[in-house]
């Protein structure tokens, strides 16, 4: 099970105008689907005032699917007033984690992550299907390669290659049936 992968710890707690997710160890392919699927039902679900907060203060290590998923919140969250997602990470955080993509000049940073109003509790996902978790990684090195930046090419590449990789799984499962 992921929930026990050692390094990775996430804990959700809610604010005065929202809720933080806190990344503690390495933010990974492996959380980004949870966060995600909360991320939506909250901000589905919240007032227009309130704010998704992913706080990187105790965070060591993002790989590029958790780096995509950012990119992936900011573009769906923050295209329009009021912006509804927000990173919170120290300069130096934001040097190490986010500038070798250039996301630190991208996404809404913020030093501070608000005051939590209720004791932080972890959070736990499901593990996903092997198909379900490779479009997850397609779509989230998809938002990369659609950033300007020194690993551009490499992150369409691997979306590209994702693509065909399921798009074969699809095709050899045959015509999938919608109710």
């Amino acid at each position: 099970m992921w929930a026990d992968q050692p390094g990775s710890r996430l804990r959700i707690g809610r604010t005065n105008s929202g809720c933080v997710v806190r990344v503690d160890g390495r933010g990974t392919l492996r959380e980004s689907p949870a966060i995600q699927e909360f991320a939506r039902y909250f901000l589905e679900q919240a007032e227009i005032s309130e704010v998704f907060v992913i706080d990187l203060a105790g965070c060591d290590y993002l790989d590029s699917t958790f780096l995509g998923f950012l990119v992936w919140l900011h573009g769906r969250y923050n295209r329009t007033q009021p912006h509804r997602f927000l990173v919170a990470a120290s300069d130096d955080q934001c040097q190490r984690l986010l500038a070798p993509s250039r996301l630190n000049q991208l996404l809404n940073i913020t030093e501070q992550s608000p005051d939590l109003v209720v004791e932080p509790l972890e959070f736990r996902g499901h593990e996903l299907a092997s198909r379900d978790l490779g479009r997850h990684v397609m779509e989230c090195h998809r938002q990369l390669a659609e950033q300007e930046g020194p690993q551009q090419s490499a992150f369409r590449a691997i979306a590209d290659r994702l693509a065909g990789e399921l798009g074969k799984v699809e095709h050899a499962a045959g015509p999938s049936v919608e109710a």
